[in-house]
């Protein structure tokens, strides 16, 4: 490897100071595995697209830990080559991964990922990260199938399809975040309270006053912003 023996942190922290992409790329390719994993978070810090196309061969690395830094990096660089191929490793590689590659594509905006993040809502171990994805790529496509996950017995994964719901804010979506208001779940409660809020339908504010009267002081605060986020939408209509 050369000048890559022994090469350590504080030398690639003076690299990513100078925005030596060239130099980092080299040792995302030859580096040991730690300073590989590094290296793709260094790429991911600077933004830089030169970086892409070495990354994009990261994804294929033999080490997990390369390759979830690697499409973590991609999706913070927000280049849509990296459209394609992180749906590939959604498809193909091990769950760690995947959700890193949900994040990217999130990030990434290209709806093309969304029939892809709805299949992965069936992975408990990667459905919270899909579902958010999800809410950031805004396609209505995927309001059915994060409705049906408010049915779900796992606080986690409703309190993301709720996000979701209300990054997305289709109306369908209101009649069963109102039903969560009621929820044995404080987070999942807070969390109904806020998608509908963003939703901004009038007919939440009622069901929102009722859930507020037996509430801790941390939910009602939750539901109060809700109705004042509700009546600001209804008074810019």
């Amino acid at each position: 490897m050369g000048f890559l023996d022994g090469i350590r942190n504080k030398d690639l922290e003076k690299l990513e100071k100078d925005r030596n992409i060239n130099v980092i790329l080299k040792i995302l390719k030859n580096g040991d595995e730690n300073t590989r994993c590094d290296a793709a978070r260094a790429l991911g810090r600077l933004k830089d697209k030169k970086a892409v196309n070495g990354l994009l061969e990261s994804l294929e690395d033999e080490s997990e830990d390369v390759r979830w830094n690697s499409a973590s990096a991609l999706g913070m660089i927000g280049d849509k080559r990296a459209v394609k191929p992180l749906i590939n490793t959604l498809k193909h590689d091990k769950s760690y991964v995947k959700v890193h590659a949900a994040d990217s594509l999130g990030m990434l905006g290209d709806i093309s990922a969304v029939e892809p993040l709805i299949g992965e809502l069936n992975s408990e171990k990667v459905r919270n990260h899909a579902a958010l994805a999800l809410g950031m790529l805004g396609d209505d496509r995927a309001v059915k199938y994060l409705i049906n996950a408010l049915k779900v017995d796992d606080f986690t994964y409703r309190t993301a399809a709720e996000e979701a719901l209300g990054i997305i804010g289709d109306v369908s979506a209101v009649e069963p975040l109102i039903k969560l208001l009621n929820d044995n779940d404080v987070s999942v409660k807070r969390h109904a309270a806020g998608a509908l809020g963003k939703i901004g339908d009038e007919k939440a504010i009622k069901p929102l006053r009722d859930a507020q009267k037996n509430e801790k002081w941390y939910v009602r605060l939750q539901i109060e912003e809700a109705v004042k986020d509700i009546q600001s939408k209804e008074t810019e209509k």
